[in-house]
Formats: structure tokens, sequence, C-alpha cells
């Protein structure tokens, strides 16, 4: 069976070599159509057993399963495996075992063996494979699902939350030795099937440019990854400039890992995110919005707008920010009135922006959900908060400065309906948690959010103020959900 499973993978290459070429001609032709007929004549060799296993008589019954301790992995074979064996998903294990039941190749890829070997906690487990998608397709059948246009890929489900993300190996379509001038090198389309070794050097960094053969558990390294992990070291695969204007979102990939993980940025490859930073106004808006919004999320937040600010990147994403830190004009910060010998406070515009995302990942850190809308609202607080708290404006015009100044910072990322409205309300509330009457804090009418009140949290952690009546409007909230599902059954 070796030998024939080892027949099937030389078929694989030799049918993927002569499609990539494309030579015109009948014999080329001819010998194209019979590679492939070679191919599926000895998959459905490699397949049988497997039918004929299935269809076998019934087996007698097993003895109960014991707790999912690992016991099974550590029985096999470690090798110089750096990665512990006991945190790989048993789902990702499942599909590399199928995989490689039938006859493909099949790793660990990309940022779950890349944290894995960081001391990380990997948040999905995806699989690079030699298997096109419709092979993969028909191997897990209906619980699988080929997605993507630009990429396609398989989702692989095990029930309603777990999925598993896998890949076929991809070769680079752009030249490296090409001239980069002139040349569009924007990726629109990355379905160009590759080797093993192909798809390890079309990868951004070489960090993510491991393998991970599970059974064995050997670590693959086509890129000399392990030595740029080991020192720590943020390194492109191949020449920066023309890897970034492949894709631009790159750059902001690069400064997450460098916030996240502390790795030390490659001069060359930070030389060219300064570069190349107008390039990601090419981008696809929803893209530069989600990786925008996950710069925010990973509770690394004020490391990652000083990178931004550093390279020229804020600019471009959030130009409003940017010219809110330009102003030399300090920012002073009134005592609260139920404060005793409170003095005013003076603190640089950079300064309080980033306490605002101090707050921020204060709540990540502790475990809180935070909604895109709360992270986003923590950057641009500062800003958005002084152009609207103008006490010469009247609430008509308050609001209308509100929604214009939403509404500009939505030409730059694109933000959705939903995230504009979101930010409105939550913003609008604030200014309703601050208001004053007779001394005592204003509840008014409306519905109180659980984003409002981290928002609220968030400002007075900025600013320094006491929490005291964070308790007051999470008990409203607490009363208002119950009369909120009443009036939701009524409607029904």
């Amino acid at each position: 069976m070796e030998w024939l499973i080892e027949t099937l993978r030389v078929l694989r290459e030799v049918r993927d070599w002569t499609d990539r070429r494309g030579e015109n001609g009948e014999r080329s032709a001819a010998t194209r159509r019979a590679v492939h007929r070679a191919t599926q004549v000895v998959e459905a060799a490699v397949e049988a057993p497997i039918v004929v296993e299935r269809m076998g008589p019934a087996r007698e019954p097993r003895s109960p399963r014991p707790p999912r301790d690992r016991q099974r992995r550590n029985n096999r074979p470690r090798g110089e495996s750096r990665i512990p064996l006991d945190k790989i998903d048993h789902h990702a294990e499942t599909v590399v075992r199928r995989l490689e039941r039938a006859g493909f190749k099949a790793y660990l890829v990309g940022g779950c063996v890349r944290d894995l070997l960081l001391g990380l906690e990997p948040k999905d487990f995806d699989i690079a494979t030699d298997a096109r998608p419709e092979d993969v397709k028909k191997i897990f059948r209906r619980n699988s699902r080929i997605i993507g246009r630009r990429f396609r890929l398989v989702h692989v489900h095990f029930g309603r939350d777990a999925i598993i993300e896998v890949a076929t190996f991809r070769a680079n379509i752009t030249d490296d030795d090409a001239s980069a001038e002139g040349q569009d090198l924007l990726i629109r389309r990355d379905n160009v099937f590759g080797s093993e070794e192909e798809d390890a050097l079309r990868r951004d960094f070489t960090i993510n440019g491991l393998f991970f053969h599970v059974p064995s558990g050997q670590i693959i390294d086509h890129v000399d990854g392990l030595a740029d992990i080991e020192r720590r070291y943020l390194r492109m695969i191949g020449d920066p400039q023309i890897r970034l204007r492949e894709d631009p979102v790159r750059i902001l990939r690069a400064i997450r890992f460098k916030a996240k993980t502390d790795l030390v940025i490659d001069d060359e490859l930070l030389e060219a995110m300064i570069l190349c930073k107008e390039e990601i106004r090419r981008c696809a808006p929803a893209r530069i919005l989600e990786e925008s919004l996950r710069l925010l999320r990973i509770g690394y937040s004020q490391e990652t707008v000083r990178l931004l600010a550093q390279t020229g990147v804020l600019e471009i994403l959030f130009p409003v920010v940017q010219s809110y830190i330009e102003d030399s004009t300090p920012v002073r910060i009134e005592p609260d009135e139920e404060q005793e010998d409170g003095e005013v406070v003076e603190r640089d515009r950079l300064d309080h922006v980033l306490a605002y995302l101090d707050a921020l990942d204060e709540l990540i850190r502790r475990g809180d959900e935070v909604q895109d809308c709360v992270a986003l609202a923590a950057l641009v607080a500062a800003p958005l908060l002084e152009a609207i708290e103008d006490p010469t404006l009247d609430n008509v015009d308050r609001n209308h400065l509100l929604s214009d100044w939403l509404v500009e910072m939505g030409s730059q990322i694109t933000l959705t309906k939903r995230l504009h409205e979101q930010l409105r309300q939550m913003f609008l509330t604030l200014r309703r948690f601050n208001r004053r009457s007779s001394g005592r804090r204003k509840r008014g009418r409306g519905r109180v959010t659980k984003e409002a009140v981290q928002l609220l949290e968030i400002s007075l952690r900025a600013n320094g103020r006491p929490l005291d009546e964070l308790e007051d409007w999470e008990q409203q909230i607490s009363e208002e959900r119950p009369r909120e599902r009443q009036r939701r059954g009524r409607r029904r």
C-alpha cells in the first residue's frame, strides 16, 4: 500500500507540473489527459481499501473510550519536535490523518505553528495539503464546504463552532526577480496551485512559513523560519517591497506581530513598510477594516498605534487621529467635582490617545468581551470628544457634528452602517452619562447598552476619574434587559 500511495504522490506532482506549464499543441494536451487518467486510476485504487473496510462485517463493540487525556499522542514518535503535542486541536489532527490516509500530504501551517513555537495559545489551526479543494470536499463530504474566490479553500466543520481551514499548496504568481518599477503587483486572485516548497516561499513572513507534520512531530522549514523564531526576528520572505505591493495588508500584519510578540522588525522590511504605506489604499475596504479592528483587539493597542504613527500608516487609516496627535496644544484634564484638592492636569495629545487605549487593553486582558465598536471608539474617543464637547454647540449642532465626523472617518476605512450607528449611539450615551443635574447624575430615557458602559469605563480610566458610577449604570442594564425581552415578546 505504501508504494501505491507514493506512486499517487508522484503522479499528482507530475499532473500539477503539466497543468502549470499550460503548453499548447495536440501532443501536450494528450500528455496532460494521460497523466490525469493515470492519477484518477491510482486514486481509485488507494481509496478502494477504505471503502471495503467501511462495508465489511460489523466489528465487536469497543470498550468505553477513556477520557481525552492525549494518551494516544504521547505514545507516538515525537522526533525532535519543539511543539507541545498536547496543545494541538484534535479536530485538526483528525483532518491531517484522513488526508494522509487518502494519499495526500498534509501539514499544520501558519499562525498555529508560529504561536506554539513562541509559547502562545493558537486561535485556530490551519492545514495545507497537496489535495485540490475538490479532493478535500470528496473526502469530508457533507461536513465540508469550498469557499472563496481570490483564495479557494475548504472549511471542514465539526459541530457548530469548530471549523478547520484546509488550503491547497499554492505557487507565487509574482516573479521576485522582476523589476518592481511600473508594475501592478497587487494580487487579485491566488488559485495557482504549486508544490510544498512553493507554498512556503509564497507566504509573507519567515515565521509563518513553517510546516508541522503531526504524525512524526517534525517541523519542516524551507525559509529559515526556525532561526528567526529563536532570535524573535520578523523578516519577509523575498523582496520586502515586492511582497508588500503584492498584498499591502501585510504591513498591518507586520505591525500586529510586532506589537503582540515583541519581535524585532528587519530593517529592510521596516523601510519597505514606510515606502509602501500608500499602497494600502488599493486594498479591498472590507479587508482594511477587518485588519484595523484586529490591531485594536489584540490587547496591545498602545504599541500598535505607536507603530502605526511611526510608519505613517496611522495617517492613511485614521487621519483625524493623526491630525489630533500632531497638534502641539496640550490637553487639559479638569478634576472631577467630587474629588477634593483636585488639580488640572496637562497631557501630551499622543499620551492622551494612548491613555484611552491602555484602558481598552485593560478590559481585554481581564477577559471582557469587547465588540468592534468599543475598540474603535477607544481609538477615536480623544479627538471626537474634544470636537463634540465644544460648549458653544447646541444639541442639534452637536449631533450633526458627530455624524459628519464619523462619515469623514468612514471615508478612510469604510465603516459599515452598523458600526457607524453603534459609534454614534455610544458617544451620545456617553454625553448622557456625564450630564449632571442638581449635583446628581441624570439617567434620562433610552436604552443603555453594555458597549456604552464599557466606553464610559474607558473614558473614566483614561481621565483618572473614580469608577463608582459604573455600578449604577450596570444595574440599569440588568433592569432593562427583562423589560426589553418582555417588549420583544409582545411584538411577536
